[in-house]
């Protein structure tokens, strides 16, 4: 339960004055979720009810340094607060989701219409107090941009605990596409921070999003990752998420499949290392007939690290011909690690074709063997495995400099887990 003295700073707060009285109820009367929740049971954040956490950030105080990547836009979300650098280019707009509601009746008609996003979810209730208006950034009917663009979020916590809110909503009108580029920061501090962001978008009929999640914030950070995708007639989404450091991850990630001939792509790739813990939880809702879902998973983990995976997949009595697979597979780099997996089908149609499985186990000595008796160190063979072992997830990313950035990443996480 909530502290009260949480509450009553929620409940003064000058930044919720046109907060929604619903979302603001429902998360104060829930609190942080905790490990009673079955959605939370892994994963708890009962500590949180009971800490002093200042919800009004300070602006980020030093310069962040720009991506390397190829892109036509980036875009900063700094201790909640979004900006673009530069000029949008041709075929994107951008403004204020109300502002954006009165000029577009289609889109609203879908924001209206919504579904609710996640059950046990009260931290999305939360984010959705803070964020009445966020901007929104949208594709225009078959446009496609020359270029990614990227989205930095970056965390700063300057003095004691602090609570970070953001949203952004994507758009993508029939026939467009767009390669969006999430790259998730902390600056150092040695306060606790708690990261609470929404991604929401709409992909619009033969419209295709690539997006791309690079999960690297430091020590004391506790993120919560909101991602929400409906997905129209013949679109496709390819999705990447690298969560590669945190103390507490957590993404939330659902599809909702609103037309047939859809095609929904989900990667993952944990690395989770000494007292550190990444929480992955997927939906997968498919709505209506002939569409496709496919997901993969792989976690390493290394020291005392714990990981979760819970996923989902629904087929409704409608989505007649669905085709959904969805695999997780895990290597325990040391006795110290623990994994926690939980797949699941609800499958209410009768012509199908679904799977699901997960793995978890530790590298293979007769592997190990086999390389330190050709003269490779034990520790240069365990490294090689494990890259192997992932590189079916990085092959799969299309930027050769976005791959190369987060391959190296990986690689010094794992050499440095071996010094430790």
């Amino acid at each position: 339960m909530l502290h009260n003295d949480t509450k009553n700073t929620l409940i003064n707060l000058s930044e919720l004055s046109g907060a929604s009285s619903e979302s603001l109820a429902n998360f104060m009367d829930k609190g942080f979720p905790t490990n009673k929740w079955e959605e939370w049971k892994y994963a708890s954040l009962k500590s949180l009810n009971e800490v002093s956490l200042s919800w009004t950030p300070e602006p980020v105080s030093r310069e962040v340094e720009l991506p390397l990547f190829q892109q036509t836009l980036t875009i900063q979300t700094l201790n909640g607060q979004t900006s673009c650098l530069g000029d949008l280019p041709k075929g994107l707009s951008s403004m204020p989701l109300n502002q954006f509601l009165d000029q577009n009746a289609g889109f609203k008609a879908l924001y209206d219409k919504r579904n609710p996003l996640l059950e046990q979810n009260s931290l999305y209730h939360l984010n959705d107090a803070f964020n009445q208006n966020p901007l929104v950034f949208c594709v225009e009917k078959d446009g496609a941009l020359a270029a990614s663009l990227v989205h930095q979020w970056v965390l700063e916590a300057h003095s004691g605990p602090t609570a970070i809110q953001g949203k952004i909503i994507l758009y993508l009108e029939d026939g467009s596409s767009l390669t969006w580029i999430e790259q998730q920061s902390s600056l150092a501090s040695e306060a606790l921070l708690f990261s609470n962001y929404a991604l929401e978008i709409w992909v619009g009929e033969q419209a295709h999003l690539t997006l791309y999640k690079d999960q690297d914030l430091g020590n004391g950070v506790t993120h919560i990752d909101h991602t929400f995708i409906y997905q129209a007639a013949n679109s496709q989404v390819d999705l990447f998420t690298f969560s590669i450091n945190g103390t507490f991850v957590r993404n939330n990630l659902h599809f909702y499949i609103e037309g047939p001939q859809v095609v929904s792509n989900l990667n993952g790739l944990y690395v989770p290392g000494e007292g550190q813990l990444i929480d992955n939880h997927s939906v997968v809702d498919h709505r209506m007939p002939h569409s496709e879902s496919n997901e993969l998973y792989k976690g390493v983990l290394l020291g005392n690290a714990t990981g979760v995976f819970n996923g989902k997949i629904f087929v409704r009595k409608d989505a007649q011909k669905t085709n959904a697979f969805q695999s997780c597979k895990n290597v325990l780099a040391s006795d110290r690690a623990t994994m926690n997996t939980k797949p699941q089908l609800e499958i209410w149609a009768d012509d199908v074709k679904c799977s699901h499985g997960t793995t978890t186990g530790q590298l293979s000595e007769e592997a190990l063997f086999y390389m330190r008796s050709r003269g490779i160190s034990a520790d240069a063979a365990r490294t090689l495995l494990l890259l192997a072992f992932v590189q079916q997830v990085i092959d799969k990313v299309q930027i050769t400099s976005l791959r190369d950035h987060l391959s190296a990443k990986i690689i010094s996480k794992i050499e440095q887990s071996w010094i430790a």
